[in-house]
């Protein structure tokens, strides 16, 4: 079932980025930072808000105001509105919600994903029962579950995921790690960038952090943080 790209992401860097949000301090100012692949990186910041401004940027949700996010093998900071880009590079976001009326089928089908992918995730997330439901009408738990599953089933590249621990159970968050884990096997799923506010979530992920603080990125690194360069 794994889906090949014609796009491999190898690299990513912050080329001289600032990245500014009205009302609130700089997120980032004028950072060089070759980013973490190949990994699961946890985001952290003392202000939560600049984790997930950081993650919409390398959703491609949001631009800097000043240099450029730099993606190996030709997928360029220009070519971050290309579908293409949409294709290797997939996030949840919580303040991105699909209409209160559409039906968990419509809301995956409007992925337009593959169809042994999204049975696949129906059998695997024991979604049968909830194809016909309204989304508005699901617990909390469930709208993110399913919301969690929409955003992985054009088996991407990159994951860029906002809080996927909170809201629902260990039990479902280790089903979505366990979902996750196999199509990473699939040599998909390379990339996963994401926020957690969940103190039992940590445990179960493989990750190193990244730290936004007063415009600048800490990488952890072998217990030790590696400081971006301000100019």
């Amino acid at each position: 079932m794994a889906q090949t790209k014609s796009i491999q992401i190898e690299s990513v860097q912050l080329v001289n980025v600032s990245l500014q949000v009205e009302g609130l301090d700089p997120v980032l100012s004028s950072v060089d930072l070759e980013i973490p692949m190949d990994k699961t990186v946890e985001v952290k910041a003392s202000n939560p808000a600049h984790a997930v401004y950081l993650l919409e940027m390398l959703a491609g949700r949001r631009e800097p105001q000043k240099g450029k996010v730099q993606w190996h093998n030709s997928l360029g900071h220009d070519d971050l509105a290309d579908q293409s880009f949409f294709e290797v590079v997939t996030g949840y976001f919580e303040s991105e919600r699909p209409s209160p009326n559409a039906t968990v089928q419509e809301i995956f089908a409007a992925v337009n994903a593959s169809a042994d992918v999204v049975k696949a995730a129906i059998e695997h997330f024991s979604l049968q029962k909830k194809l016909d439901t309204k989304f508005h009408t699901l617990t909390f738990e469930w709208q993110k579950l399913v919301l969690l599953v929409r955003t992985t089933l054009k088996v991407p590249q990159m994951l860029v995921l906002e809080d996927p621990a909170v809201g629902i159970s260990e039990e479902k968050f280790l089903d979505f790690l366990d979902w996750i884990q196999f199509w990473q096997r699939q040599g998909s799923f390379r990339h996963i960038f994401l926020t957690n506010n969940h103190p039992t979530a940590a445990r179960h992920l493989d990750s190193i952090s990244m730290f936004v603080d007063e415009g600048l990125i800490y990488v952890e690194e072998q217990r030790e943080f590696k400081k971006a360069v301000q100019f």
